[in-house]
């Protein structure tokens, strides 16, 4: 039998907002039209940002929102695949998709998107890679390099209101960065800045991420109606902030792991669990005392990346099926050998988590699914290259909250 999800505070506020709408007494007064926001996901991976956008637009007050997507580009079929699985043909303006390199001028300004997302390759701003000072020259980015250019030469009618990117920390100290916000801010938009991981938001997830929104000056709304938000006029792109405490994202200092859900909320029951099993090569001493294990009753896990279930260090939790027992989570690079980390393990009490279970931990939406054909060493790389669903959604939120509405969207 299936665990029940976690309610969290933005499932609470979901459900309120569908019953209102189910319910009440009929109003003649003006009805909101919404608002179309059509959008172009580069790099989609599986849909995190697709996810992200529905999400956000859930928590809008006062105008109601449509999306369309007129494109999501991504040069790898099996996220194609995934993706298409969940949301439909992945492109729907151009019929067979294009890579972002080709992209043209010409292109981008007959789709006219509103918002522009993206998560560019983030191996040039890792910390394992070697030449990070490099990364202008790194063949991974330059379909991103791509997009800066094209930002400074579209007609200004056809560039994006808002746009939205995640990368790793210490993207925003890559020279790739500073090109971005410099191609942004020629064009006249405000940039922010921040530092998120999803333990500010409520799931037990370390997966700490660089976001960034870009919105065009000439629609921001009035000082006088954004409220508390109006603060985030002030900053620039260089300054990085840690949280965004007006949308429920808590600062670091205010986190609390006892408020978080336990693991056990996330496990799925009718897993292939022998295909789960950590194999035996996994388990030697000399490379299994770096394992990060937790257990059901632990509240947080570990980073996942794309390397799952192929290394063992910094690569994310495993979990120990014994709800008798809790581990303490300590970070990679602060672990020490030890050479007895076994001597009270039941290595048959050891597995992975599934796709589904990594999912749920990234906030992705509960119809999320992979196709039956894609196995768990798959699943596990195409979730560890994506993005948390329910800290990007906050972020598109704040972009939404600043911008101004068209006059359409108000009343009809």
């Amino acid at each position: 039998m299936q665990r029940e999800s976690p309610t969290l505070e933005s499932d609470r506020d979901d459900m309120a907002a569908k019953k209102a709408k189910c319910s009440g007494p009929m109003d003649s007064s003006p009805q909101p039209v919404p608002m179309e926001l059509s959008y172009i996901e580069f790099y989609s991976g599986v849909g995190g940002w697709t996810m992200a956008l529905e999400k956000a637009i859930q928590h809008m007050n006062g105008v109601t929102f449509s999306l369309r997507r007129i494109a999501a580009l991504d040069h790898s079929d099996l996220c194609t695949k995934v993706f298409e699985h969940n949301f439909g043909s992945s492109s729907s303006a151009c019929g067979k998709s294009t890579s972002i390199e080709r992209l043209t001028k010409g292109q981008l300004e007959e789709w006219k998107a509103t918002i522009w997302v993206m998560s560019p390759p983030c191996q040039p701003h890792t910390r394992q890679h070697s030449n990070q000072e490099e990364d202008l020259d790194d063949p991974r980015s330059a379909s991103f390099l791509h997009l800066v250019s094209m930002i400074r030469i579209l007609e200004t009618s056809h560039l994006p209101t808002l746009l939205f990117l995640e990368n790793v920390v210490g993207f925003e100290s890559s020279k790739s960065f500073h090109r971005w916000v410099e191609a942004l801010e020629y064009r006249d938009y405000i940039v922010l800045s921040f530092h998120l991981t999803p333990t500010q938001i409520g799931l037990p997830n370390d997966r700490p991420r660089y976001f960034c929104v870009g919105l065009k000056k000439d629609r921001i709304k009035e000082e006088q109606s954004l409220g508390s938000l109006k603060s985030y006029l002030s900053f620039k792109a260089s300054d990085v902030l840690k949280g965004i405490p007006e949308l429920g994202v808590k600062f670091p200092a205010d986190f609390d792991e006892n408020d978080l859900p336990t693991i056990a909320t996330f496990l799925q029951d009718g897993t292939d669990r022998a295909a789960l099993l950590l194999p035996e090569k996994s388990l030697k001493g000399n490379v299994g005392w770096c394992l990060d294990i937790i257990s059901p009753l632990n509240r947080r896990t570990s980073c996942f990346t794309s390397a799952y279930g192929r290394y063992n260090r910094g690569t994310g939790s495993v979990l120990y099926e014994d709800e008798g027992r809790e581990f303490h989570l300590v970070d990679p690079e602060h672990r020490e050998f030890d050479e007895k980390w076994s001597d009270t393990l039941d290595f048959s009490k050891l597995r992975y988590f599934s796709g589904i279970e990594m999912a749920g931990l990234m906030g992705f939406s509960e119809d999320f699914s992979f196709p039956p054909d894609v196995g768990y060493k798959q699943q596990w790389k195409l979730i560890g290259n994506s993005l948390n669903v329910r800290v990007a959604a906050k972020v598109i939120e704040l972009g939404f909250q600043l911008m101004k509405p068209e006059q359409s969207a108000i009343t009809e």
